[in-house]
This record gives C-alpha cells, structure tokens and sequence, in this order.
C-alpha cells in the first residue's frame, strides 16, 4: 500500500459507537414471499432466466419452464443439475442456479423396432439422432441408438469422409436410417435444413469417426443442439494445435513443431537434440498409429518426414503437414470418458502394451482394462489431468479417446481423439464384461437418459466385476501362409480367460499376409476376460508366447516374387506385397463379430465396399 492504513480505535461494550449499536431495534424480518430466479439451458439455444416467487403453485412455475423453453404440454419433460441429474420441479428450488431443460425422448418399443428393422424401414414416430460419419465403433453407436434406445437415425457423410470408407461397417451392425445426406463443403445451414426437412425430432447429434468431428460440431451448433460448440473446432482435429492449447492452460504438454518444408524440419532439429537422440514423426491429422515413427537419429527424422510429405493418411486425408515432436518415454494410457454439459466421466482405463516389433517401434501387442485403484496416484492424477485437458480444448459433451504417456515429468498428452474409442468396438464386450457398462451405452446415457449418466461413477468402477485384456494376432513379415497351427489355436482357445476372437480373412493357407507395423496391419485379436487377476495375467502371457512363437507358417516374400516391392522405411528396406483390392480387405479385420468365428473357417469372399474401405482406413484406435 502507498500509506500505513490508520489504526482503528479499540472499541468496547461501553464506547459510544457499541452503546448505539446495542439500542438500536431489533431489525424487521420480511416474511413474505422470496423472489429466486434460474438459468436455463435447452440444448445449445441461449440461456434463458425466468423468475419466481417462493410458495407459487409447482404447477405455475411447470408452465413457466415450459413458456420459456418452447415446450407443449404434451411433452413431459426432466429439469436436470449440470450432469444430468433430474430434479424436482418445485418453488422451493435454490435460487440463481444454472439447469438443463430435457425433453423427454420418444421411444419406440422392442416390438416396433424389431417390426421396422425386418420391413427394412426406421422406426416411424420416434425421435431422431443424427450420427456424422457412422462407421467403425460410430455404426455400433447407430446400431444401438436403434435397438437398445427405440430411435430413428439419420446418417450424415462429412465432406471429409473418403467414398470408400462409407462401407466400414461391422457384421451385424447394419441398420435403415431415417435419412442419408451428403455434406457440402460450407454448407451447414442447407445441410441442417435438410436434417430438420425429414420431419422428425432431432435430440442428439453424435461423431461417429474422426472425420466427422468438425461438421459434427457445426451441424449440432446449427441445430441447437448439445455439443462443443465451434469456438475451438481446430483443435478437436490438428494434433499441434491441441497440444499448444494444452500448454497454454498450464498443463504438460510435448516440445513440438508442425513443418510443412525440409527447412522447418531443418529448425526442429537445430532445437530439439536429445542424447541419446530420439524423436516422433507423425501426420497432424491422422488415426491408428498410421505413418508415426519413432526415429533414433537426426537422418531418420528426416527420411520419416520425406515418407509422410504429400501422402493420404488412413483417413482419406492428405499430408500437407508434419508433425515432430519429443519422444515420450513411459507406458502409454487410454482414457476414455463421455462428457455431458462440461461433467466429465472416465469410463474405462486402458493400458496399452505397444513393443519394437521386427523393427517397428509401435505395434499393438495388447492392452488391458484398469480402474483408478489399480495405481491410485498415477492413475487418478491422470484422470484429473485429463478432465483439465478436456477443459482447455472447450470440450462439454460428446465421447473422448485419449491417448495419455506417464512420464517422468507427469501425465504428458499424446493427443485426443475426439470420438469413440474406434477399432470397430471389438474391445466393447470386455469393457461390459467388466464393469457393466461401455463408452458406447454411457454416450448413449448421456444423449438420450441424462439420469442413467449422471448415476455413472466419476471413474470405472471399482471393485472390477472381472479383469479383461485382449492380445492381438500378428506377422513377424509378408509372406504367404503355407500352415495354420490349430493346435496353439487350441491352447489359447482353452485358457481360462478366453472370450472371444476376431480375425481376418487372410488367415488361412494360400492367402498372402502383411507384417504387422502398426494398428491398421495387425490381423486379429483374443479378448480375455476372468474373475481373478492372477489367471488373466498368465493367460496374457500365455497367448502373447503362442503368438510370438507364430499361429500360422508362411513363406516370406521375396526378390523377383511375382508382385513383391521393395519397400524403404526408416529402419531400411523390406521386401512387401503389392497386394490386390481383395488381399488388402482380407488383411484387415473387418467384420465384428460377437462370438469368435475359428480361422479355420475363413471365407475369401469379402464384398469390395469392405475392401475399399479398409485399404485406407484400417482400425481407428
């Protein structure tokens, strides 16, 4: 302060000032009835502030809520906290609080659902959700929004969606969509009309796939309806973008730099030198581990960023920026949550088992399901990590997948996938196995029954209802399959864990297979899911040795083979397979299904939608 503040004079029960306050009459209280007042928020529309006198009928202030929301009287309807939690409609309510106003969902039943889907038709009189995108775990989402929920869907394709990658839908997970439109660059008002054209009462609008994040944004802001809003779109999809925000909030965020020239990765490299060296190249926008590389060396950075230039990621999209970033030492981490009006849920832990594997640095081995207790503070200082990551990249509502490295230094941000965990769901029935419930029904939960969310623990349960993991099938190189070996097959079928499995077509005698380098090249999976911790690690390690020792016998391929390329890659050349449209699908797993199919029983007749679709897009992890 600029001046000593001046002393206050003691005062005491007989100084004049307390002899006044003493004889002063006892103030007047007003009995009479309190006036309060709320917020209130329908969907994306503006707040709205109504007010009330305490005491006045339930059924004045009911009528009051309504006027002020738009809403009939025939439509019931739930008054909620931030979150979800439904309350009573009362005059007794707090005054100056925020509340959701929800319209309650029209459903239809299991009957007439069940009617519509075998006429081939959606559900007629039901509400709507739009799905942007609904491939991969996004056409799980569709397929549930229908059978388990009793709505209409209406599928909206995104500018960015390649055509072939329209046809990336699971087995079984096929349904009849109220309407399909098709986006046009810059046109969100006509694409909106068109929705609120096919007559039915849009509730949701839900991201199926990464390529449909932005639209999803711009489409759900149009129609007033929940979602992130368009402020922060850009971060949502470029991975350079997200991390500076991260930082810029204060929180752990990787040294980086986005370069579009050899001069930019020139600079990198002048700033970034690390002994021993190691560094990361990947495309700003991108899925699945696809074109990431893990270099060792300061030529290796460049020849990564040389292989990335110009090139179409497994998204359809182009490459016309890199992104270099510092190499994160630590185990990696899935969080998975679903938000709803800025309450943030952890729905499921993963963590990732990635390993060197015949010189590829990132290839998925596995990952096994966890809950915060499982290494309280790491994990639960992840969690709030994450929730002040979600935060700083203005995100309120919607499924989140993100990729978290426990480092030295804390939880650092790989990066966060702004929409379900992908990969087509296979992870699905080990997340309902174990805690009841997956990001699937709690997205659901949290569009269409906002209590059922809100009655969703902060983080996965705790305890586990079982432990759950799941291991992937590989190829150590090309080659063609000259053997299956049923008999590891039939070990790793008789553990005690084993659930289900899921594989592709490919592996079979005669077909040509790839070597397995990262997500999109890894060609089944086991999921394993038991009571006791102990048996599912044994089993883990079990299945992973029967893998590595090789579930099937091949002949690699080799110079002057009929369709073998020579292949140059940051760790030296290989010899690979320029495969056929129909060998590129039957690589890939590409149908989900919900009990396991034997490899022996493979079929190679895959439709070419599937096979165009999974060429470039691989599993979206």
């Amino acid at each position: 302060y600029p001046h000593r503040p001046r002393a206050l004079p003691e005062l005491s029960h007989t100084s004049p000032i307390m002899r006044k306050v003493k004889e002063s009459p006892t103030p007047v209280v007003n009995n009479g009835p309190q006036r309060k007042w709320m917020q209130l928020r329908c969907g994306n529309a503006p707040l709205r502030r109504v007010a009330w006198y305490d005491n006045c009928p339930d059924s004045a202030l009911d009528k009051l809520l309504r006027t002020a929301c738009r809403i009939g009287i025939e439509t019931e309807y739930l008054l909620c906290e931030k979150g979800g939690l439904p309350l009573a409609v009362s005059s007794s309510l707090p005054t100056a609080q925020t509340y959701e106003l929800v319209p309650t969902v029209r459903r239809a039943s299991a009957l007439e659902v069940a009617k519509a889907a075998e006429a081939g038709l959606s559900v007629p009189g039901a509400d709507a959700v739009v799905v942007v995108d609904p491939v991969s775990t996004g056409a799980v989402v569709a397929h549930q929004a229908v059978h388990r929920m009793g709505l209409q869907v209406i599928c909206v394709w995104s500018e960015s969606i390649p055509e072939e990658l329209k046809g990336f839908v699971a087995h079984g997970m096929g349904i009849s969509h109220a309407g399909v439109l098709s986006h046009e660059v810059g046109e969100v008002a006509k694409t909106a009309a068109a929705v609120r054209a096919i007559g039915a009462n849009v509730v949701a609008c839900i991201v199926g796939c990464e390529t449909g994040v932005s639209l999803g944004d711009a489409l759900a802001e149009a129609l007033q309806l929940p979602g992130n809003g368009t402020l922060k779109s850009g971060l949502r999809r470029n991975k350079y973008a997200q991390a500076e925000a991260v930082r810029s909030a204060g929180l752990e965020a990787p040294f980086q730099m986005q370069v579009d020239s050899i001069e930019g990765v020139e600079a990198f490299l002048a700033a970034w030198s690390p002994s021993p060296y190691r560094a990361v190249v990947k495309p700003v926008e991108g899925a699945g581990s696809d074109g990431v590389s893990i270099c060792d060396s300061r030529d290796g950075v460049v020849a990564a960023y040389r292989a990335l230039e110009g090139t179409k990621n497994v998204l359809g999209l182009t490459n016309y920026s890199v992104l270099l970033q510092e190499y994160l030492a630590g185990d990696e981490y899935v969080v998975d949550t679903v938000s709803r009006d800025g309450v943030h849920k952890c729905v499921a832990l993963w963590k990732y088992d990635k390993r060197d594997y015949h010189g590829s640095p990132v290839v998925y081995h596995g990952m096994r399901l966890h809950n915060v207790e499982a290494d309280e503070p790491l994990l639960r200082g992840m969690v709030a990590y994450v929730t002040a990551v979600l935060d700083a990249l203005g995100i309120t509502d919607g499924a989140m997948h993100s990729e978290i490295m426990a480092t030295a230094r804390g939880p650092v941000l790989v990066e966060v996938n702004c929409r379900l965990h992908g990969g087509e769901g296979i992870w699905l029935p080990i997340a309902e196995a174990c805690l009841g419930y997956t990001q699937v029904s709690a997205l659901c939960d949290s569009a269409f029954a906002p209590p059922a969310f809100a009655s969703l623990p902060a983080t996965p349960r705790s305890p586990l209802l079982k432990h759950g993991a799941w291991v992937t099938i590989r190829s150590p190189a090309d080659g063609t399959i000259t053997a299956v070996h049923h008999e590891k097959l039939a070990r790793i079928r008789a553990l005690p864990s084993f659930l289900g499995e899921y594989c592709a077509p490919c592996i079979k005698v005669g077909c040509r297979i790839r070597q397995t380098v990262d997500a999109t090249t890894v060609h089944g999976c086991f999921n394993l899911v038991h009571a006791d911790a102990a048996t599912l690690e044994a089993d883990y390690r079990v299945a992973q040795q029967l893998i590595d020792e090789g579930l099937f016998a091949f002949t690699p391929a080799a110079a002057g083979e009929k369709d073998v390329v020579r292949v140059e890659t940051p760790k030296g050349p290989r010899f690979s397979y320029q495969l056929s449209e129909q060998e590129q699908v039957q690589n890939s797993l590409w149908g989900l299904q919900h009990i396991w199919r034997p490899l022996e029983e493979n079929s190679g007749a895959v439709p070419l939608r599937k096979l165009r679709a999974v060429r470039r897009s691989g599993w979206r992890f």
